[in-house]
């Protein structure tokens, strides 16, 4: 099967042509290295407008309208060994000058299955190495936009099928001005187009299920009672697939949820998790379900389609045993909070007999008869001598008597009369309220101790968690100069350069420099004959004081030989290039 239908190829791809990438570079005072941080990708097609208006843009060059999606990234279907030239426009919406930055880049997929381009520091090792640019830098003027040719190249040993890049754009800053007052943190806002590419061929999809598993996670949603007995979360299924054929495949995942019973507790149905480019794997690839079950076994069943056709389809399943630790933790707290709460009544009940008189049943006695001999409850009496129904007692028992204001007098007249016995602190010397004020006072210290293992972590806590306020620096706002940008940084235009070619050099490569030099928005023109200066290579002569220029002029040459600078008063242009370079150094531009 011949991979030749471009409507077919494209008719699923969801995401538009520009790429709105944000580079985030960390940058210390002291030192020079810079960290790539990140690197986002907008893929919604409305976003190219967005892109485009007050800002900077970029665009395919020649969009055609008979192929879809042309008008919003890169499309071939070139064979081995094939080469097209194409162009891109970048478009200044601002109302000042800017100098962009432009590169190619390899393509790939992030874990999570999103498309991303690598950063420039990457070396390109497929299609961002096919693709020349005819220059690397530009200024454009202010609401007004520049065709930057290009040419793609394949390789006659490229591998049959899909292969995915692409052409960014950044606008140049100094570091002055990229720096955010006060935070060190250098921040780039980078767009770029995609480009496709598809060697035609022998088609092989396949695929390779490499991972299936989950996790539970806070769901986000406010509610304290199932934040207390954490279960207020969502799951997570993680799906991980390598694409192991030469096309892009695109995953379409359906997870089914079973309890213990067989009964579907839910079905999530082809859920997206992105493109997976020959030779990538997500890792990655999420599936949620916005709840998480509570107690039991689940039977989890993925099941992998795809969006193509002939691709297959791939199972996988798990068990998850839902257990609720929190619930039950807090269940066993409350049944140890009971017990002990029973063990301290009991406690307290136990040492109040210590003071209380101690009575001997006598013939024909019933608790009723003692209720209204000693004025207590007769059921009072039963509870505190543990007797129970028929609520009988015997001659010759012994029987605490309860105390209570109202028979204070009485038992203590009794006890004058030698009625009762002596009560068991009396009898042995035992001090109930010191039993008690031990007891009292460990419960004290447990709550102390306990309230200050908890002031010190809500301490800890609000430091951790305590704002911290980077004092910001006020910053004059910059102005566009004749010389520098409003971001500050040298305007081509401002730099007065001469191309010189010397006896024996090619004329063909001078007028090829020249059209460069005037896309990249150089003040340039040929120069005349000039007298033999012996030059071995290709020099760059500046003015006293134009080193920085200079330096800029070298750098556009984008030669890879070496070049000479050489600092000469009294130059009538800025900057002098005496050209040896060969014609086929420099891109050929209409």
């Amino acid at each position: 099967m011949l991979y030749n239908d471009p409507e077919r190829k494209y008719s699923r791809l969801k995401y538009n042509n520009i790429l709105n990438i944000k580079k985030i570079f960390m940058e210390r005072m002291n030192r020079k290295i810079i960290f790539f941080l990140a690197l986002l990708v907008f893929s919604l097609p409305q976003l190219v407008k967005a892109v485009n208006t007050g800002t900077v843009g970029i665009l395919p060059g020649n969009p055609d309208p008979n192929v879809r999606f042309s008008d919003s990234w890169f499309m071939y279907d070139l064979d081995l060994g094939q080469e097209k030239s194409d162009s891109i426009r970048v478009i200044n919406n601002k109302d000042e000058t800017v100098v962009v930055r432009l590169y190619t880049s390899d393509a790939t997929t992030t874990v999570d299955g999103s498309f991303t381009l690598l950063s420039e520091d990457n070396v390109n090792k497929f299609l961002g190495s096919w693709v020349k640019l005819a220059v690397n830098e530009i200024e454009i003027p202010p609401k007004s936009e520049k065709r930057v040719p290009f040419t793609i190249n394949i390789p006659k040993n490229a591998d049959v099928g899909d292969h995915m890049g692409g052409i960014v754009m950044r606008e140049m800053e100094t570091d002055e001005n990229a720096n955010l007052a006060g935070t060190g943190v250098r921040i780039i806002t980078c767009v770029g187009v995609r480009i496709y590419e598809t060697v035609p061929g022998e088609v092989k999809k396949s695929f390779d299920l490499t991972r299936f598993d989950w996790r539970f996670e806070p769901s986000g949603k406010n509610s304290w009672i199932k934040d207390l007995l954490d279960i207020n979360k969502r799951t997570i299924f993680f799906v991980g697939m390598k694409n192991e054929g030469n096309v892009r495949i695109s995953p379409k995942i359906t997870v089914d949820i079973k309890d213990i019973f067989g009964r579907t507790v839910a079905h999530l149905p082809d859920q997206d998790i992105g493109i997976i480019f020959p030779g990538d794997e997500i890792k990655e690839g999420t599936v949620i379900w916005e709840n998480m079950p509570i107690f039991g076994r689940y039977k989890v069943t993925m099941t992998a389609n795809f969006f193509e056709d002939g691709v297959g389809q791939g199972t996988r399943e798990l068990i998850i045993w839902a257990i609720p630790y929190r619930i039950i933790f807090l269940l066993v707290l409350l049944a140890v909070f009971f017990i002990l709460s029973r063990l301290t009544k009991i406690y307290f009940q136990e040492a109040s007999k210590e003071k209380m008189p101690i009575y001997t049943v006598k013939l024909g006695d019933h608790l009723v008869d003692l209720e209204k001999k000693f004025a207590v409850s007769w059921k009072k009496i039963a509870k505190m001598n543990l007797i129970k129904k028929p609520f009988e007692i015997r001659a010759g028992e012994k029987l605490f008597i309860p105390l209570t204001r109202k028979n204070k007098k009485i038992i203590s007249e009794m006890k004058t009369r030698g009625e009762f016995e002596p009560s068991i602190s009396e009898r042995e010397g035992v001090s109930g309220f010191k039993r008690k004020r031990i007891f009292i006072i460990g419960i004290v210290l447990v709550i102390i101790g306990s309230g200050a293992v908890w002031a010190l972590k809500a301490r800890q806590a609000k430091i951790i968690h305590q704002e911290i306020k980077v004092p910001q620096i006020a910053q004059p706002p910059k102005e566009e100069t004749a010389e520098k940008t409003a971001s500050g940084v040298f305007k081509k235009s401002s730099v007065n350069v001469s191309v010189v070619t010397p006896a024996g050099a090619d004329q063909r490569s001078s007028d090829k420099l020249l059209k460069k030099f005037e896309l990249i928005g150089y003040n340039v023109h040929l120069a005349g004959a000039s007298e033999e200066k012996g030059y071995k290579i290709t020099t760059i002569e500046y003015k006293t004081g134009k080193l920085e220029q200079a330096q800029m002029v070298k750098y556009d040459l984008g030669l890879e030989g070496d070049v000479d600078l050489k600092e000469i008063p009294n130059l009538q242009s800025d900057v002098v290039i005496n050209n040896l370079a060969p014609a086929d150094a420099f891109f050929t531009l209409n």
